[in-house]
């Protein structure tokens, strides 16, 4: 079941489109602190760029792109990505950017990994979510083990770091029996 809308206590996340491709955005995706840990680091970015990343995940049959909305303000507080799912094993990764600053530290990422996770288990039968972590991310790392995950691995010298250094990767992973 496809869902354009999933509400938690303090935020909603809704399917992103055109409408929300703009300088906030493009803001988020340009700054090293808010993309510090994101593979898109490596270009920058561009609205075109971006409306092309929402319109193709709009129209991906496998991955889901939902913007994290304030229930009290409405305002674009970050994402959060579900995809691409393997059908054959009811597993999928996720991953979540929180773009305002005045959001961070706040639980807005772990109530957006949770509401998600039960969205997918419940709405698409899935029985496995999975994300990544730069260990040095405790922010990301400490979001998604409140919201249930588990560190399962530790990949050594995996990424290269913002500052050129080689940085450790955590795996977590939740499953749909062990969910909160």
């Amino acid at each position: 079941m496809i869902a354009d809308e999933i509400r938690s206590e303090r935020i909603t996340l809704r399917i992103l489109d055109d409408s929300h491709v703009g300088d906030r955005y493009l803001t988020w995706m340009n700054d090293l602190d808010v993309i510090q840990y994101l593979e898109s680091r490596y270009s920058p970015a561009s609205l075109e760029g971006l409306a092309s990343f929402v319109t193709s995940m709009r129209e991906s049959p496998d991955s889901y792109l939902f913007g994290i909305m304030s229930n009290e303000t409405g305002e674009h507080l970050g994402n959060i990505k579900l995809g691409p799912i393997n059908s054959h094993h009811l597993r999928g990764p996720v991953g979540v950017i929180i773009g305002e600053r005045s959001a961070w530290g706040r639980g807005i990422a772990t109530e957006a990994v949770a509401a998600l996770s039960g969205w997918a288990f419940d709405s698409l039968g899935l029985r496995k979510l999975v994300a990544g972590s730069y260990t040095d991310n405790v922010g990301s790392t400490r979001a998604f083990e409140k919201a249930g995950f588990r560190i399962e691995g530790h990949q050594l010298q995996e990424i290269i770091k913002v500052d050129g250094t080689r940085g450790d990767v955590f795996v977590l992973g939740m499953t749909l029996e062990d969910r909160p």
